[in-house]
């Protein structure tokens, strides 16, 4: 797991040292680059399998012809060293990224029908003038691009881009109510002017100063390919238990420490419980937080069932306790978050890894179950509606309103009555419609009131939801159920979890792995019948509880679904209350003209009074003010490294 770099088209060496030193946290045992006539690789290590020299990166081939600069791993990578061997080639290391490069040469642009692994990389042909870039099947690694002066600038952080390319900086406001809507900006867009996200499932090739890009693995496409499976009850428990069992024992590879992250819900539970049954009995790690900041968010402590479950296997659990340093904490992971991301979980996950980073490397992670499985809340909230389209639709607006009455007047709970007033605010709406109004945190006209006229101008708040209403137009013919996972594996996943669980890790030299998300198992999913994954109102994750029964404590396959997030609602209430006030209300961000201070300053009065509820609004707030102070207004892009002391590779040192 590592950070890259690149440009193609005219080589500045010096730019392409900033931009590689940029991404010295990715990737702090080792750096180098490598220049050509017009294109330049540079490359970060942390060194994950095969600590030696032989496996510098950026990797030429033995007669220099190919270059090769790569982040992530190739869990199949012994499977295709053997046919790569029995094909003629030769080897000088163990690594994965040998094998890559090699296989690059050997399958061209098809080699992303051999790759299992989670990656993002560019593979240079110096005597085509050809470029190959890739990021993997679900966008486990980022990858981001811009176009300046003919030349292709490309890195794993926007950062490095922005260090180089001042113009970036500039926010696009165009796409700000996108970001308050969903906490994340849906598409490959991004808040930098003019930095682009390559998307997952794609490769991109830039030949003659024009950039392709190609779909090879697309969520909708394949779902609507894949036929239903025949398989019995029994048969389809076995298989799911035999291709996740396979993704764990591939993803336990590695010549350095390897632990997890155990929330103690079912999904992170089973992966110890794959873990340990393959012979890794790891270390484990767990979030926890004061009784006084839950009080305010109605959810279970995970930390029992995190200790149930390490009882019950054997291992030792580390407890982080996550309270008063988030305003310490909150500005770091902004930076190395680089797009605004408002889910909460970004402290958590810099605090963690950081914990995890005394001991360990490399950590294995539940997430991605969810998304296949149909885990979260939302899913049968909106299924529900279906079931309740006869009930008159004023009938369900004023039952909405009722609650809302109910929440300022103090009759009912803030805390107990959100979740109610969010269903029944969408329950009349359209299926499409009532899963964006559950999927997101503004509603359109709060958007619009909450921006100033000037600001308006600038914002396209038309385009709030074209995204969306793009992919559900290409899902159109899979179940209802089907037709929400397969948006979410487009967008929520890959642009909100997997964004940040990659980057505050990878601040903290962290290597993530996610064994649910092997596109092999994510295929066989989509073969599953809807009541595999939902049953009734309340039971989620079917199948995957009942092939694990027996395996895990019930108590844990028996618990609800508890989001994995810190209390949020209660900090903002509470503890973070009076420095939310001083960031939004403060003189920097009243100068920038964009939102109303007066919205803003009755939004923290009525949720501090628990007249109404709006914690991740202000969040989402506040994480952009500090986004806007660390890149709009940031000044000071010194890479944390030297870059003159990366040394360049010429295919002496590789041959």
């Amino acid at each position: 797991m590592c950070g890259i770099a690149g440009m193609i088209g005219s080589v500045d060496e010096q730019a392409l040292r900033v931009m590689t030193q940029m991404l010295v946290h990715r990737g702090p045992d080792d750096g180098a680059v490598w220049t050509g006539p017009e294109a330049g690789l540079g490359h970060r290590r942390l060194k994950i399998i095969d600590l030696s020299d032989n496996a510098r990166q950026p990797m030429l081939s033995s007669d220099g012809r190919w270059v090769l600069a790569f982040n992530g791993e190739i869990f199949n990578y012994r499977e295709l060293r053997s046919e790569l061997i029995a094909a003629g080639y030769q080897f000088r290391s163990e690594s994965d990224s040998e094998v890559l490069l090699h296989a690059c040469v050997e399958w061209g642009d098809k080699v992303t029908d051999r790759l299992v692994g989670q990656f993002a990389f560019a593979f240079y042909d110096t005597v085509e003038r050809r470029l190959l870039l890739v990021r993997d099947h679900l966008g486990i690694k980022p990858l981001y691009y811009t176009e300046h002066n003919e030349t292709l600038y490309f890195a794993s952080e926007a950062k490095a881009l922005a260090a180089v390319l001042p113009q970036t900086r500039q926010p696009d406001f165009r796409l700000l109510p996108r970001y308050l809507a969903f906490l994340w900006i849906p598409g490959n867009e991004t808040l930098f002017s003019g930095i682009s996200k390559l998307e997952p499932g794609t490769r991109a090739v830039w030949r003659d100063g024009r950039l392709m890009t190609t779909r090879y693995w697309d969520p909708v496409a394949r779902w609507k390919q894949i036929a239903q499976t025949s398989l019995g009850r029994e048969e389809r428990e076995e298989e799911l238990r035999s291709l996740l069992g396979n993704a764990v024992r591939e993803q336990l590879v590695s010549d350095v420490p390897l632990g997890l992250l155990l929330s103690g819900g079912v999904d992170s539970t089973i992966m110890l419980a794959e873990m340990s049954a393959h012979g890794n009995v790891p270390q484990a790690f767990t979030a926890t937080y004061t009784r006084e900041s839950r009080a305010r968010d109605v959810f279970q402590d995970d930390l029992p069932y995190a200790r149930m479950a390490a009882e019950a296997f054997g291992v030792s659990l580390d407890e982080g306790v996550l309270e008063a340093a988030v305003p310490d904490l909150l500005p770091e992971a902004v930076w190395h978050c680089d797009e605004p991301l408002a889910d909460p979980t970004i402290v958590t996950n810099l605090a963690l890894t950081r914990l995890a980073r005394k001991n360990m490397t490399v950590l294995l992670s539940g997430m991605g179950a969810d998304e296949i499985f149909a885990g979260y809340p939302r899913y049968p909230a909106v299924l529900l509606g279906e079931s309740m389209r006869w009930l008159p639709a004023p009938l369900m607006r004023a039952a909405s309103v009722g609650v809302s009455a109910a929440m300022r007047s103090g009759l009912l709970s803030a805390e107990r009555g959100r979740r109610p007033a969010q269903l029944l605010a969408h329950l009349h709406r359209p299926f499409r419609d009532r899963f964006l109004g559950y999927s997101s945190y503004w509603r359109e006209q709060e958007i619009h009131a909450l921006l100033t006229s000037d600001l308006q101008r600038h914002a396209d708040e038309e385009a709030l939801y074209g995204f969306h209403n793009e992919l559900f137009a290409q899902a159109d013919g899979l179940s209802p159920l089907s037709r929400m996972l397969a948006v979410d594996l487009c967008t929520f996943l890959p642009e909100l979890n997997l964004e940040n669980m990659d980057k505050t890790s990878m601040a903290n030299a962290v290597e993530m792995r996610v064994p649910y998300l092997d596109h092999r198992l994510v295929e066989y999913s989509m073969m599953l019948p809807d009541e595999d994954k939902i049953r009734g109102r309340d039971e989620r994750k079917v199948l995957l509880r009942s092939a694990w029964k027996g395996r895990i404590p019930d108590q844990i396959l028996q618990r609800p679904k508890t989001g994995y997030s810190p209390p949020v609602r209660g900090w903002m209430r509470d503890s973070l209350r009076e420095y939310t006030r001083e960031i939004l209300l403060g003189e920097t961000a009243r100068a920038r003209g964009l939102f109303s201070s007066a919205r803003i300053e009755h939004m923290i009065d009525a949720n501090a009074e628990g007249r109404s509820e709006h914690g991740m609004q202000l969040w989402t707030l506040l994480v952009f003010e500090h986004w806007m102070q660390q890149f709009a207004d940031h000044r000071d892009w010194t890479p944390a490294a030297d870059p003159d002391a990366l040394p360049n590779v010429a295919s002496k040192d590789n041959a």
